[in-house]
């Protein structure tokens, strides 16, 4: 039988799966409905690589405070994102390219998508070797108790994970502004992000384990993410589209 401790963050870790996902055949969705994408370049090379690295178990998700950690089902959702990640992916590199006017990203279009993958994949993989954070819950490494825990032993998915998701939740809104237009957004989208960032934070809040960091990192989630759900409907409303039946 699970204790609460586990309960909790199987049932956590289980929601943030299950909105993210919704938003991303969302996305998906809209992209080929639209002939166009839904998720920001940017912010799809950065949330690919860290599926890539936490979904294939390059890096473990759990941290060694989390000894009760669905570790199992971590990876399996995060694979299941990065499958549905490379779908989005595809709709980039077909519609993508007429969003941008310069000459050379237009000829160049998919190797700089591709290149900025990689590049967010070298980013996040070497900082969460490199990178050392105080170890605020007393874990004991080799029977002693280090005042700094390097990211690896510590959880690189956490930190590096609320750090993409601000900046995806950032680069929607400016989307939708340079945009000026709904094509692949949909409230729906908005509003599963906004649940699965939620559900995010409700895991860390499960083992009270989160930092001032990512409370701070989360605060501005929330609040972008808010916002990019109140701009996407009233930009649908301006468009003479009704949000709630644009899937």
């Amino acid at each position: 039988m699970l204790d609460a401790n586990h309960f909790w963050l199987l049932a956590t870790a289980l929601l943030s799966g299950v909105f993210w996902l919704i938003a991303y055949i969302l996305i998906i969705y809209r992209g080929f409905k639209d002939k166009s994408y839904g998720m920001p370049v940017v912010a799809l090379c950065g949330n690919l690589a860290w599926e890539i690295i936490f979904g294939l178990g390059i890096e473990s998700g759990c941290p060694a405070s989390w000894a009760s950690c669905p570790s199992a089902v971590i990876q399996s959702r995060n694979f299941i994102w990065m499958l549905f990640d490379f779908v989005i992916l595809y709709t980039v590199l077909k519609y993508g390219r007429h969003y941008f006017t310069h000459p050379f990203v237009k000829k160049n279009f998919t190797w700089i998508v591709l290149g900025g993958i990689v590049a967010a994949f070298l980013i996040l993989y070497t900082a969460i070797q490199e990178f050392w954070i105080r170890n605020l819950w007393q874990v004991v490494v080799n029977g002693q108790i280090p005042e700094y825990l390097p990211l690896t032993l510590q959880g690189g998915s956490y930190y590096t994970g609320f750090g993409l998701n601000l900046i995806m939740s950032v680069l929607f809104v400016v989307m939708l502004f340079r945009r000026d237009n709904i094509d692949g957004q949909s409230f729906y989208i908005a509003a599963s992000k906004w649940l699965g960032s939620v559900a995010a934070f409700a895991f860390m809040l499960a083992d009270g384990i989160q930092t001032p960091l990512v409370n701070v990192l989360y605060a501005f989630v929330f609040l972008f993410d808010i916002v990019y759900m109140g701009l996407i409907y009233q930009k649908s409303r301006a468009q003479g589209v009704d949000p709630w039946r644009r899937a």
